[in-house]
């Protein structure tokens, strides 16, 4: 099979050691023997060990013969064969363990549980001490009687199962048997001609990998030159033509090393104003490439996932580089035979309206140079030989560079390096094969290869995969696996060392170390040798070691790719289908086409892996169903499915090998939860479950089985629902909560000894310290990492003495092993630390301890001699604690009663300190770090590696007035918060600068154009020099509380400025010219602004958004009057405009809006010095507008606002809201010539609307193009027109409106009226066949109207129909009580949303016909007591309960009826804390939003309401809102550890936060209208993962 020409590998022997060493074991042994087949298995391990034999001798042969190269072919299928097989017969051992015996026999099986899980090598070499005595009985033909080694019953086994498994063992002993002498006697003739090659080479490793490696660009050798030219080409553009530099060199040559060398170089980073690096490859696809792109400029990318159109990714692409100047590195470029696909990519880079903008795109191609180029290409060669010598010598000799000097070792790397003609990535892999020993014996052997390579081929890969020959085979096989993933595939360690455990690729080579870490240093060797790159957080392969991959795996591994398919051999076992992740119609995809390809492949039985990449991939399900069918020896599937596809994809899959399992989902974020089917529990081999793209998972009962489970990847929550979870032995990271009951009690942590991460939480169900003992945690050599929570009750009276000391014994219970890294201990109420705190757990490196409020002091930390992190939080007794010398990280928050902290003096206590967090310590005064000599004395020299403090309420550990800081050089972040007595401050270079409420600070020197982010609050005597920013790069900008100084805002691209004494706003204010890059600007409550600068505002050329808000005395017509030669601002990118509560005149805006050509947006409200409103006409030339307008404002008096014709075209949405003495100036055809206009919206402008109607006969002029119709005041003898596609209509607010046609809206989908008295017509309605939404506000005219309609129905024979059947929403106010229309108004059984408002005199309420029923909202319907029909509602998901009192008793009845009634809601909206009820709780579990709104009568939950809280397991998001009485909220808060949102709105009672705590799981932290002393809390508890807004 292609291996003619080759010589034997160490491959097929390194096959049988795995196999002998993973099964064969003592006790696979007993098992065979038990279930009758030990004689089959003894067979099979001697014939493998004949093999072995064989193979070890022919290690190194030349095979120069096709039936060899056909025998070693085969043997190794063999060999593959019987792994499966015994694989399969280790799945039936276990299989009986459980089932057998129960689930807890598996407490017995030893703790890998599988047999092919690791091997011990003190084992597999007892069998090969014994291998001659079995192999000479295996040959002598002496067999015992098979009924000799069976039991006497033996129940093991299915007989069928049985017969068949002692077949297939036979056939593999037989062809084995008959291949190996094969093999031997080939070997044999070819013994005498042949010179044997060295085998040592081959499997020798090097004793210890390197601590640290050389990344490619850590130091760039021989490019200065090359990068000085391109930057200069870079910069040199000056048109607003987009340039594209091609770089072209053959691979490896370092093209993407000298790109990365330029985007990194200061000069481009100071002249472009984005810079983006974008990795094509060979997969070139115009959406993901622009998507890529918009990922880089946009900080919103959640909102990206939204957006599926191609127009719309390019739209949205146009808009945020706008006006900005930008470079584009397109590395790894591929595609030569599309022009138009390239001009596509490009389109919304061309229209830029910036000048300079570059484009330097990377590739192996001229062809590809020719396409793309507007520049001539710039060449990238090899180095020249003095810089290549220095880059090999720097991989060759890194670690030994005391032998670079040795000349017998000189000669032979000089030799080599020559022959690498320069390449950079053959430097770096030849060299680090070099490196692997530092020795003249191993170069020797290495330049003795070489020179046989040089004579067969110079290629690049060839030279690479000389490298990769030498790689130890459990490597080779480790790399080449990778094949199968795409190129640039970004490797996450975790997810990589466990495929490649799934495979059995590694072996436990001692017992201290666990299969993972032994797969990282694998990992690891991989990166040293140049085979993967590390960056940042995750792995990469070249493209070159992507390619020498794929070649070294052809005959194992595939890719097929959905767009160009390729033929794929049945012998391959491992396979990757890749896909895309843009929307396509399922009716565009090639699903049909790509079954058909499925079914060409034949059988595909020994495939061991099946990766998908894409989330297209859910569109060929049929086919996964043909490859799951055929593969039955799947180790490892990756696959995209939906909630529903689950259950289905594991119906087929074969459990017997299957190691690892990742579903990755598609579909609604919002579902409540997703069920995994039961039959996931008998896949005992299974070591893996990879989920954590669901949001709500269940898992089945009988988890506990699967005993071979390293890794469960999901949320919390899965762990804490697995009962008897401690037989799964293997499991490495466990989130666990002890209950009373025997299942979930801490005994259950005894035998788990693998764990390397445990967070256990509820402590206080452990009630002794034998029972404490009994998880065995000192046991657990592995674990790093360690938090230990309780949830005692905050509020119950203090407990007793006993009670105490329990606790302290419970705690003395729980020691960790002493190679604890990290340990967190969180509402902890004993009154002492632990004694093996500071004595025992000496490998500690982080400490966490939070809210163990009794503790007064912690001490002895000095013992723990490598602790770097040490976090104090909430620890509201504390009152000493002394700092150990070392640390990297101090954080003391919230800790009212320290006094004291304390170390020993010296540059050990502070010259690793980087980051320094003091929050919340009033009485803190006796502060080591900050004593007054020593500080100032030692500042520079004694804190030289600080990069972010930050000192917030603590008044006494800073005592100067003048404080120095400008020496701490490394200092980053700086926050001082309330530190009173400090009157100037001297900062270094910083990055973010945070000052808040310091009323005595005057000055602060430093603030430096480095500044990415300031803050500057409250500090009423400091004086800020103008203008404000002051750096183009602040990103982040908040001042606010400065003595006559605006407030300012810069967040995300938007800018807010406010000021009471603001008169002008120009370049003395603002330099418009740092805010090239704003898209919007906020310009609000200004009352005394009367002017802003055109200069300044034409700098703002990316603005897109303008809003100015409440500035009555802006730009009146009195001000225009005097500035005769004013310019008018341009905009170019300006697409909204919004103005309201302004005192603007008509000329200003009509001047300005005569600039603007992209228009999309105008917002008029509450504007008095608007007082007539013109719209040019299409037909109208620019001079006839201009003159017309002319005309107007000199007769007008400049009150006139003009929409000229150039806005006419492009704007789409208008709105015109409290403007009562605005009217048309002259309507000609209203509003019928926006042609663009979707959405128009007229509110309080009865004059407008009166004028409009008067002189259009009543009817309204609209142009063709509206979807979106809101208006109101509107006459009584109105026939209104409206246009046919017409989507959205709202009429309100029409006290004389009596009838409304209908009939031509047959678009309609959402239809809102209300406020208008005296309507009783409305026809049409029932016909209106696209309607989806209706509001209807009901009044005796139209109710009576409806119920002679429904009357006249009935009555005729006719099914009474009111509304569409179409209709899938609807809301009704008014109802009234004596009205035959709620009895038959909603018979719709469509309908998923229904609304029932302001009804104060409705009693009862049908639902019986509301089968479909999701959302249902009852507000203000006082007397509604009865609601029937709730039985026939099987989908309820939202429910919402405000002002309607006798409703929360009808909820409870409902669920004492109607068994799992709620089991389904997700959204829960109600005003009465009484529904906290167990009974309804309980079967409120699935919930995930609860929102309490409204004028609760409690002032806090009673203790039954605190307990049912706890019962919604599956609560994301909190929410109180307008609660004035709630004085607290819960107080066991904390427990609700899913909690992700909490929100509390309009709650000015509630003054602090739950003293137990926040849930860790809490993400946002939201409050508006609150007390102040709420929200200094909240601002405290902010962490990295806790964000918190703060709305007044």
């Amino acid at each position: 099979m292609g291996l003619v020409g080759t010589v034997v590998d160490a491959a097929i022997g390194w096959m049988v050691q795995t196999i002998l060493g993973s099964f064969f074991s003592p006790q696979m042994q007993e098992w065979t023997h038990q279930a009758g087949l030990a004689q089959d298995v003894e067979m099979l391990e001697s014939e493998m060990k004949s093999v072995q034999i064989v193979v070890a001798a022919a290690e190194g042969r030349r095979i120069d013969s096709s039936p060899l190269s056909d025998s070693l072919h085969e043997l190794k299928e063999l060999l593959y064969d019987a792994e499966d097989v015994m694989d399969e017969l280790d799945y039936y051992r276990i299989q009986h363990r459980i089932e057998g015996k129960g689930s807890h026999a598996a407490a017995s099986i030893n703790p890998e549980g599988s047999c092919a899980s690791s091997y011990d090598l003190s084992f597999f070499q007892r069998v090969r001490s014994s291998m001659n005595k079995i192999i000479s009985l295996a040959t002598t033909g002496r067999k015992r009687k098979r009924e000799d080694d069976e039991p006497t019953q033996s129940i093991m086994l299915p007989l069928d199962i049985k017969h068949d498994i002692s077949k297939r063992i036979s056939g593999i002993v037989n062809r084995l048997r008959i291949r190996g002498k094969s093999v031997q006697g080939a070997l044999q003739l070819e013994i005498s001609g042949h010179n044997m090659v060295s085998k040592q080479w081959r499997s020798m490793a090097r004793s210890s990998r390197l601590t640290t490696s050389i990344p490619i660009e850590r130091k760039v050798y021989g490019r200065d030159v090359e990068k000085d030219s391109i930057v200069e080409l870079l910069m040199k553009g000056k048109t607003n033509d987009l340039g594209v530099l091609p770089l072209v060199g053959i691979g490896g040559v370092g093209k993407t090393t000298l790109a990365r060398f330029v985007y990194d170089d200061q000069r481009i980073k100071d002249h472009f104003d984005l810079r983006m690096w974008v990795c094509v490859s060979d997969n070139f696809n115009e959406q993901r490439l622009t998507r890529e792109v918009l990922e880089l400029v946009c900080k919103d990318r959640q909102g990206l996932e939204n957006i599926t159109s191609f127009d719309a990714l390019h739209q949205k692409l146009s808009e945020k580089i706008r006006g900005k100047r930008f470079l584009l590195v397109l590395d790894d470029m591929w595609e030569d035979r599309d022009r138009s696909r390239w001009d596509v990519l490009l389109a919304p880079l061309k229209r830029n309206e910036a000048t300079g903008c570059m484009i330097l795109a990377t590739t192996r191609m001229p062809s590809v140079a020719r396409m793309i180029g507007t520049m001539s290409k710039v060449e990238v060669n090899g180095l020249d030989e003095t810089e290549f010598w220095s880059l090999f010598k720097a991989w060759a000799f890194f670690g030994n560079e005391n032998q670079e000097a040795d000349p017998a070792l000189l000669s032979i790397g000089k030799q080599i390096a020559k022959a690498l003609k320069g390449i950079p990535l053959a430097a770096r892999s030849v060299g680090a094969l070099l490196n692997r020993s530092v020795s003249f014996e191993h170069w020797r052997k290495v330049q003795s290869k070489w020179k046989s390579l040089l004579k067969q081929d110079d290629d690049i890969l060839a030279i690479l995969k000389f490298s990769y020959e030498f790689l130890p085979v459990h490597l080779q096989h480790c790399f080449s696996y990778c094949s199968v993933f795409p190129k640039d595939h970004k490797f996450t360690e975790k997810k990589l060392v466990c495929a490649w455990i799934s495979q059995n690729f590694v072996k436990r080579e001692c017992h201290t170390k666990i299969l993972e870490e032994t797969g990282k240093e694998y990992l690891d060797n991989l990166v040293d040798w140049g085979f993967f790159e590390e960056f940042e957080l995750h792995y990469v392969m070249h493209d070159l070691m992507h390619d020498l991959a794929q070649e070294v795996s052809s005959n194992e591994c595939a890719t097929l790719d959905i767009l160009h398919y390729q033929k794929i051999s049945p012998s391959i076992r491992h396979l990757s289908i890749i896909t895309s992740d843009n929307h396509e119609e399922p009716s565009n995809f090639p699903s049909e086409k790509f079954e058909g390809e499925v079914k060409n492949m034949g059988s595909l039985q020994k495939l061991r892996t099946l990766i998908f990449f894409g989330k297209n991939s859910t569109m060929l399900l049929r086919s996964l169903n043909i490859l799951c069918k055929e593969s039955k020896r799947l180790r490892l599937l990756r696959i995209y499915v939906t909630a529903g596809d689950i259950s289905s994809t594991f119906s087929l899959l074969n459990p017997y090998h299957i190691r690892y399992i990742e579903f990755i989902y598609v579909g609604n974020r919002d579902i409540t939860n997703t069920y995994i089917p039961q039959a996931l529990t008998q896949f005992y081999h299974l070591q893996v479950l990879d989920t954590f793209s669901f949001p709500n998972l269940v898992v089945p009962t009988g988890m506990n089985n699967l005993i071979n489970l390293r890794h469960i990847i999901s949320h919390d929550k899965v762990d804490s629902t697995i009962a008897s979870v401690g037989n799964l032995t293997s499991l490495q990271e466990l989130t666990f909560k002890v209950r009373d009951a025997g299942d979930f009690d801490i005994r259950q942590l005894g035998s788990m000894n693998e764990l390397i991460t445990l967070g256990i939480s509820q402590l206080e169900n452990v009630k002794t310290k034998e029972e404490a003992k009994s998880a065995r945690l000192i046991d657990k050599e592995h674990l790093k990492v360690l938090s230990m929570s309780w949830n005692d009750n905050i509020m119950s009276p203090g407990p007793e003495p006993t009670e105490d000391k329990t606790r302290d014994d419970v705690l003395e219970g729980l020691e960790p092993h002493q190679n604890l890294k990290h340990l967190e201990l969180s509402r902890y109420s004993g009154s002492t630390s632990p004694s093996w705190l500071a004595t025992k757990v000496t490998s500690l490196q982080e400490l966490h301890l939070e809210n163990c409020r009794e503790w007064r002091i912690v001490q002895s930390l000095e013992m723990l001699p490598v602790l770097r992190e040490l976090k104090l939080i909430r620890m509201w007794n504390l009152m000493e604690v002394s700092i150990p010398s070392f640390l990297e990280e101090l954080v003391l928050v919230n800790m009212p009663k320290l006094e004291k902290c304390v170390g020993t003096y010296g540059l050990d206590l502070t010259s690793h300190l980087r980051v320094l967090t003091v929050k919340g310590c009033p009485q803190l005064s006796e502060f080591t770090l900050f004593h007054n000599n020593y500080f100032h004395a030692k500042q520079k020299s004694c804190f030289p590696s600080l990069k972010k403090l930050t000192i917030d309420r603590c008044h006494h550990i800073i005592a100067w007035k003048i404080l120095p800081m400008e020496e701490m050089q490394a200092l980053k972040k700086l926050e001082l918060i309330d530190v009173p007595v400090i009157e100037e401050l001297s900062v270094p270079s910083l990055e973010e600068l945070v000052l808040i409420q310091m009323p005595s600070l005057q000055s602060c020197n430093g603030i430096t154009s480095s500044l990415h982010r300031l803050t500057i609050h409250d500090c009423p005597s400091l004086i800020v020099p103008l203008p404000i920013p002051s750096c183009p790069l602040i990103s982040n900008l908040s001042i606010k509380g400065l003595s006559a100084f605006p407030t300012m805002e810069i967040l995300g691209g938007m800018f807010i400025i406010k000021s009471k004494e603001l008169i002008e706003l120009d370049v003395r204010i603002v330099p418009f010219h740092n805010l090239k890059s704003i898209r919007k600007m906020y310009l609000e409550h200004c009352p005394n602004l009367t002017y802003i600068s055109s200069e300044g505002f034409n700098q703002l050329i990316a603005l897109e958004d303008l809003t100015i808000r409440h500035c009555p005395n802006l730009l009146q017509p009195y001000i225009m009057s005097e500035l005769v030669d004013e310019c008018y601002p341009v905009l170019p990118s300006l697409k909204v405009i919004e103005i309201s509560s302004c005192g603007i005149a008509g000329r200003w805006l009509t001047q300005m809006l005569t600039h603007l050509q992209t228009l999309e947006y105008l917002e008029l409200c509450d504007c008095p010095q608007i007082r007539f409103l013109s719209i040019s006409q299409p037909t109208q030339t620019e001079a006839t507008s201009s003159l017309a307008f002319a005309e107007t404002t000199s007769a007008r008096d400049k009150h006139v606002l003009n929409i000229p014709c150039n806005v006419i075209r492009s704007l789409e949405r208008l709105e015109i809201l409290k403007c009562p003495d605005l009217e048309f100036s002259r309507v000609n055809g209203g509003f019928g010539g926006c042609t663009s206009l979707v959405t128009l919206k007229i509110e309080g402008c009865p004059k407008l609307v009166s004028s409009l109607v008067a002189e259009t006969n009543d009817n309204l002029l609209l142009p063709t193009s509206i979807e979106d119709l809101t208006i109101n005041h509107l006459p009584e003898n109105l026939q209104s027109y409206f246009p046919k596609g017409l989507e959205m209509l709202r009429l309100s607010s029409s006290q004389y409106l009596k009838s409304v046609q209908l009939h031509s809206c047959k678009a309609l989908e959402d239809l809102q009226i209300w406020d208008c008295p005296q309507l009783g017509v409305l026809e049409g309605l029932q016909h209106l066949s696209s309607l989806r939404r209706l509001h209807i506000s009901m009044n005796p005219e139209l109710s009576c109207a409806f119920d002679l309609k429904l009357q006249e129905q009935g009555q005729g024979g006719n099914r009474a129909l009111l509304f569409p059947l179409s209709l899938g929403e609807l809301k009704i106010e008014y109802l009234p009580e004596d009205s035959v229309v709620h009895s038959r108004l909603l018979c719709l059984p469509s309908i998923t949303k229904l609304g029932l408002c302001n009804s104060p005199d409705l009693k009862s309420l049908q639902l019986g016909y509301c089968t479909s029923l999701q959302q249902l909202e009852i507000t203000n319907c006082k007397s509604l007591a009865s609601i029937d029909g709730f039985h026939s509602i099987k989908n309820l998901r939202s429910l919402s309960v405000l002002g309607s009192p006798s409703i929360p008793p009808c909820l409870q009845l409902v669920s004492q009826q109607i068994d799992d009634f709620w089991c389904r809601l997700y959204l829960l909206e109600i005003d009465d804390f009484s529904v906290l009820t167990m009974t309804l709780c309980k079967q409120l579990t699935p919930l995930r939003w609860l929102t309490f709104k409204g004028n609760l009568s409690g002032v806090s939950l009673t203790e039954e309401q605190e307990r049912a809280l706890q019962l919604l397991t599956s609560l994301r998001r909190l929410v109180f809102e307008d609660c004035q009485n709630l004085v607290s909220l819960p107080s066991n808060l904390r427990s609700l550890d899913s909690l992700e949102f909490l929100l509390i709105i309009g709650c000015p009672s509630i003054l602090r936060l739950p003293e137990m705590g926040l849930p860790p799981s809490l993400e946002a932290l939201i409050l508006q209208g609150c007390s102040e002393e709420l929200c200094t809390q909240c601002r405290m508890a902010k962490t990295e993962k806790l964000k918190v807004r703060i709305w007044h």
